[in-house]
């Protein structure tokens, strides 16, 4: 087994072979962006949809969990109209709360 530690978001990188075949494993620490995430939306200012300013930080995705998205076919780099509805959906769902730093839900205007 061979381990490497990247120091980029504190990602770990496990690479293995076992018959034949090589595995890898990425881990990442992802308590103090979860922890960041809640305390930015515990200080964010009340919601306000329809605000002058139109761009708003709405969540803080760790690695990890963009890899695990990609492999689900959802790149959040894709800016197609379809791909942005497909990660709002993932932004908005009760499983995906803790990336969420700012209140309401996320949308996208075509």
């Amino acid at each position: 087994m061979i381990d490497t530690e990247t120091t980029l978001a504190g990602l770990k990188t496990e690479i293995s072979c076992s018959n034949g075949q090589l595995m890898v494993n990425r881990v990442q620490d992802v308590e103090p962006i979860l922890e960041a995430n809640k305390a930015a939306l515990r200080d964010a200012p009340s919601w306000r949809p329809y605000a002058d300013d139109n761009l708003r930080h709405v969540a803080r995705i760790p690695n990890v969990v963009v890899e695990q998205w990609m492999k689900e076919g959802i790149n959040i780099f894709d800016p197609s109209p379809e791909m942005q509805r497909k990660i709002a959906a993932k932004l908005n769902s009760n499983e995906y709360a803790d990336l969420r730093t700012y209140p309401g839900r996320v949308g996208y205007r075509t």
